[in-house]
């Protein structure tokens, strides 16, 4: 060996012994994952934050930058965007116990609060460049949409629950619990009060607060007042409030609470389809509504299991019986509406056992699944099953065995038995924190190979890369560039930072 081949070697060896995990192909442990996540979230905190808020999807050279459409660089997103990432933080501050990730976690609080509108709730997004700049926004999204993302083509000016709000609002409620900062606090209670103020009599809540009713499009009124399901929207109000009464103590909530509750048995739909909307008319029945113009007028199979789920739930905490007497009218309409293996097989799904496949949306009276299409910018529904737009499924997989043996397991207990952990006990109520690890895909299995991978990735650059998603691909944006083949994604950060995450939690 050459004199310059010895050094080359020596050099080598020095470098994977300053990295001893990384150097190490298809290997990981605790040491290299915490050093990975501490790098990438330097870069996301220090490189990538806005004032402590993130967008969706950044160009590596930062010239351009998405949230569900291109955005303005003045720009922050709350759906999916700060909150989740401020989650994350503290995940990862649970993990590790570096301060670095609660003071992450508290910059996007303080984010938050300068986004927090004057009503108490949170819109998709803001703008740190002011009111002018988002309002010029809207009408450049107007001006060059193309397709999905119809609840941006309209400045409304108000609040969203849907993907909004909640998210925000419940951040900031776990943070608080972590350390009672005194800051928090104001910003809390005013999301208390804008969801009390906004609750219709009769329990629910509508997707935008104050009301609107300026934006009709293709013909069809303004649905934003209607009551939501649609995105967890109801079921997340709940638990919202049932947090703040366990949480702060906070009694004004439980007749809200209870409210809802019963909401939910006054929106079901009688038989033969007995089931629930991702939308309901302020009628004098709550018939079904439409959104926007892929999600039409239409019983809908997933908030049909969600809220089988949640009166299980009610069931639990209060005993009343009311909340499991028309579970079976439900389960019924979901076995009438599902798929046979003809159609199972032509939309290509693979059923597990205790699953069914199911149309998203059914045709209010005759049942006739209801199929969604586009063509060059315009939609429409019909009842064929071929040429479906891609960015939101024609049909839906219910796990019909889990709800059913829930119920089962249900009805042999006693009422004692089935309330015994009810947070609506005043004893239980005072137990309950949240839990230390909230992230999507928290506590989910580990695989050592792809978090080697997931390190590995790090070695050359400072971050994980992502692709721009269809949505913000094929929607014009401000520039005339070429979409980068890579982007910065905050959903790659999110996604491999939990994996590290219950990696760590898996060492003895």
């Amino acid at each position: 060996m050459t004199n310059i081949s010895k050094s080359l070697t020596l050099s080598l060896l020095a470098a994977l012994l300053a990295f001893p995990s990384w150097g190490k192909a298809g290997k990981a442990d605790a040491a290299s994952a915490t050093r990975a996540m501490r790098k990438a979230t330097e870069f996301m905190v220090e490189k990538v934050s806005n004032n402590g808020a993130y967008l969706w999807n950044y160009s590596p050279d930062f010239s351009r930058c998405w949230g569900e459409l291109e955005a303005k660089p003045s720009m922050m997103w709350i759906e999916r965007g700060t909150p989740a990432m401020g989650g994350v933080f503290l995940d990862a501050y649970h993990a590790t116990g570096d301060e670095y990730y609660l003071k992450a976690a508290k910059q996007a609080a303080s984010a938050l609060i300068w986004a927090q509108l004057p009503c108490g709730g949170w819109n998709y997004m803001a703008d740190f460049a002011g009111e002018a700049s988002l309002k010029d926004w809207y009408k450049k999204v107007a001006a060059g949409y193309q397709y999905c993302a119809q609840e941006h083509l309209h400045y409304s000016g108000n609040a969203t629950f849907d993907d909004g709000t909640i998210d925000a609002a419940g951040f900031l409620l776990r943070l608080y619990m972590e350390d009672l900062d005194p800051a928090l606090r104001p910003s809390i209670d005013k999301a208390i009060d804008f969801m009390l103020e906004s609750q219709y009599p009769v329990g629910g809540w509508p997707q935008r607060w104050p009301l609107r009713h300026d934006f009709v499009h293709e013909g069809k009124e303004d649905y934003s007042s209607f009551i939501t399901i649609n995105d967890g929207v109801h079921t997340g109000n709940i638990h919202f409030l049932l947090d703040c009464y366990t949480m702060l103590g906070e009694e004004r909530v439980l007749e809200p609470i209870s409210r809802a509750m019963h909401c939910v048995l006054v929106l079901q739909g009688g038989k033969p389809q007995a089931g629930w909307a991702m939308q309901h008319k302020l009628d004098f029945n709550y018939s079904p509504g439409h959104a926007r113009d892929f999600e039409p007028r239409g019983w809908a199979a997933t908030a049909t299991a969600e809220m089988i789920g949640n009166l299980m739930d009610f069931y639990c905490w209060t005993g009343d019986s009311k909340y499991l007497a028309r579970i079976p009218d439900a389960l019924e309409f979901l076995e009438s509406i599902k798929y046979g293996p003809d159609m199972v097989d032509f939309f290509g799904v693979k059923l597990h056992e205790g699953e069914i496949l199911c149309p998203t949306f059914v045709e209010v009276g005759s049942g006739k699944p209801l199929y969604l299409h586009r063509d060059q910018g315009r939609y429409w529904v019909d009842y064929n099953p071929e040429n479906l737009i891609t960015h939101y499924r024609s049909y839906r997989t219910i796990k019909i065995g889990d709800l059913k043996e829930r119920y089962e397991a249900l009805l042999a207990m006693s009422v004692e038995e089935a309330t015994a952990d009810s947070p609506l006990n005043g004893a239980k109520a005072k137990q309950r924190k949240f839990p230390a690890f909230c992230s999507k895909g928290s506590g989910n299995p580990v695989d050592k190979d792809e978090v080697a991978e997931i390190i590995k990735a790090l070695d050359n650059k400072d971050y994980w890369p992502g692709k721009l998603p269809g949505v913000s691909a094929e929607n014009p944006g401000f520039s005339d560039a070429p979409l980068p083949k890579e982007v910065i994604s905050v959903q790659s950060y999110m996604t491999n930072m939990v994996k590290l995450i219950n990696f760590l939690r898996s060492q003895p």
